[in-house]
């Protein structure tokens, strides 16, 4: 930095010094000429001009090319300085002893003011100043004091003092240089270290999500042409669960690991962020179809191999969405959101593949938008409906409960099915508003009913928690509402996400006399497990596990298997979605209580709360 430094100083010194030199040269020559002077007095001056000219030249042209080319040039500038200096003075003491006492008179002031230029241009380069001054300066004084001449000693003297006093100048100048250049490589040093802090990630050294934009940003093109350009994003599956079972310690291992398998998985010219938390992102500089389908392959081929991470063994999974230039090819910033897109796709299917986006997806994206924002506009709210199933006893026929069923009627986006209502809701943590609505609504109805029935109404994962005790309590006393008339329906899902937090709201519930059911038993994996850490009121048994009863004997021994577990641990039950007599009798036969389905009654906005007098007389 130093170097460089002094280096571009001299550039532009070098060049003035040998200037004022050459007009100090001209004017003394012209001074000490005279028309009898031989040809050969005129040598001196003229090499001396001329090597100025010279070196004028030569630093105009040079170029800063490294540390070591620069040292090399300074150490000749030293040299040559020196041999200006002492050629100064010999031609100086020359032309004081050849020359009348007038012209002498000029020889003190030719060398105080070139000793001057030397040091103020020469400053960043004390040792070429150096020599310059005192093979100047000393051979001079001692010319000068040997002459005898009163005037020329005290101009001698008066020269030895200035040379000393440019001596201690120049060191205080060249400290100061030294200073400015240390300080200001300094500042550049930290403004490198802020440029990293902004533009790179600290855990993993890749890029972050600024950089990755920026750069995002950089890939325009002209109106009309495709983007070739893809965004590649990926995030970790059940990271979360990593953290949270190992440390986040071993989880920052796990990400750094993945970032190395991701930078040496990508195309050279790509680049590779971490966009924060376990999320990632790859830009492609191609929107070519096969160059983009092998690189997606080698990204997802990072989770093929388990990494260990002192004595633990993690299988890392991911997600991964991609969105080329070469289709809707409008903004680069549109990529980030396409790929987006195709990553929430990945993720739902659980595929562990390779998502590409399509335009199907902004028109789902386009839906869930509308979704999620539809507890806000009173209009669609007001489609929004409640519709109830009855819940049938097998053996009188007698209607014990109804179930609240969601139906609505969108106006732009026609009927919305309540999986899909909810699952859109509760990822945008907007689905209490719906529920609380759509309570608030069969409520209403369910006052009006006789007292020995029953509501029953489902709640999602995401809505699991003290909010869900304080609206039920509150809406049940608004209404005066027997809390025990009311059935709560929570899913796996909702064990799945936060078991102890589904204990907690469940004990609540029952508390106030609430019961609960575990719906759609037999469709998971692991109910049957919950079975142990939370003791329910009520079992509904999946519909997938009676839809084929009739026609297979291994379904009908499935569901007598799962009927004897429930009955093992003491817990009624109700099987959903019956809709033969067939089912009807072997659902009797193998003593199920209660039952619900289309055969039963489908869901309507007036519920028939009498018996079901035909069950009565085919099943008693």
């Amino acid at each position: 930095m130093l170097a460089a430094a002094q280096f571009r100083a001299l550039r532009h010194q070098v060049p003035s010094l040998h200037l004022i030199l050459l007009i100090n040269v001209t004017f003394l020559t012209f001074i000490t000429s005279s028309a009898r002077a031989a040809p050969v007095t005129y040598v001196p001056s003229c090499v001396l001009a001329c090597s100025s000219v010279f070196r004028i030249l030569k630093w105009r042209r040079v170029h800063y090319a490294g540390a070591a080319a620069a040292r090399r040039m300074f150490a000749s500038t030293v040299r040559t300085s020196l041999l200006f200096g002492l050629s100064l003075s010999a031609w100086s003491a020359w032309v004081l002893y050849t020359r009348s006492a007038d012209v002498a008179a000029f020889i003190p002031f030719f060398a105080a003011l070139s000793t001057i230029a030397c040091a103020v241009c020469m400053v960043s380069l004390p040792r070429a100043a150096y020599a310059v001054i005192w093979s100047g300066t000393v051979p001079m004084v001692v010319a000068m004091i040997a002459t005898g001449n009163p005037a020329l000693m005290a101009a001698a003297a008066n020269l030895s003092v200035i040379a000393v006093l440019l001596f201690a100048w120049m060191q205080r100048q060249h400290q100061q240089f030294h200073d400015i250049v240390q300080a200001h490589a300094t500042t550049i040093e930290r403004e490198r270290e802020v440029a990293h802090l902004a533009f790179n990630d600290q855990l993993t050294g890749l890029a972050n999500r600024r950089a990755f934009l920026a750069r995002l940003d950089e890939a325009q093109r002209p109106a009309g042409q495709r983007l070739d350009t893809t965004v590649v994003l990926m995030d970790l599956d059940g990271f979360k669960a990593v953290n949270d079972r190992l440390g986040h310690g071993v989880g920052d291992v796990l990400l750094r690991r993945v970032s190395d398998r991701l930078a040496q998985h990508v195309p050279p010219k790509a680049l590779c962020a971490r966009l924060g938390g376990d999320e990632f992102a790859v830009l492609l500089p191609t929107a070519d179809a096969a160059e983009v389908a092998e690189a997606a392959r080698r990204i997802a081929a990072i989770f093929d191999r388990p990494i260990t991470i002192g004595d633990d063994v993690v299988q890392p999974r991911g997600s991964i969405g991609l969105s080329t230039g070469d289709v809707w090819p409008d903004d680069p910033i549109d990529l980030m959101h396409r790929a987006d897109l195709a990553l929430y796709e990945s993720k739902a299917l659980k595929q562990a593949q390779p998502y590409f986006f399509h335009i199907g997806l902004q028109q789902q994206s386009d839906r869930r938008r509308i979704i999620e924002t539809a507890y806000q506009d009173p209009a669609a709210l007001a489609q929004l409906g409640v519709h109830f199933q009855p819940i049938v006893r097998t053996g009188t026929g007698e209607v014990v409960a109804f179930e609240a069923l969601m139906r609505w009627q969108h106006p732009q986006l026609g009927n919305v099915p309540p999986d899909e209502l909810f699952a859109v809701a509760d990822r945008a943590r907007v689905a209490t508003h719906f529920t609380d609505h759509l309570f608030a609504r069969a409520l209403a109805k369910a006052t009006q009913w006789p007292a020995h029935l029953a509501l029953s109404f489902n709640v999602t994962a995401g809505e699991v928690g003290p909010h869900l005790c304080t609206m039920i309590a509150a809406a049940c006393d608004r209404h005066g509402f027997a809390p025990d008339r009311l059935i709560v329906e929570i899913t796996e899902t909702a064990l799945l996400r936060d078991l102890e937090m589904a204990q907690r709201t469940i004990a609540e519930l029952q508390a106030l006399g609430v019961r609960v059911a575990l719906d759609d038993f037999g469709a998971g994996f692991a109910s049957i497990g919950y079975l142990k850490h939370i003791r329910f009121d009520l079992i509904k048994i999946d519909g997938g596990l009676v839809r084929s009863i009739v026609e297979c004997p291994l379904a009908g021994q499935l569901l007598i298997g799962v009927v004897e577990l429930c009955r093992a641990v003491g817990t009624p039950i109700v099987v959903e979605q019956v809709e033969t007599e067939a089912q009807l009798d072997i659902l009797r036969v193998l003593g199920v209580d209660k039952v619900q389905g289309y055969l039963l009654g489908h869901p309507t906005a007036e519920p028939d709360l009498t018996t079901h007098e035909w069950l009565q007389a085919n099943h008693m």
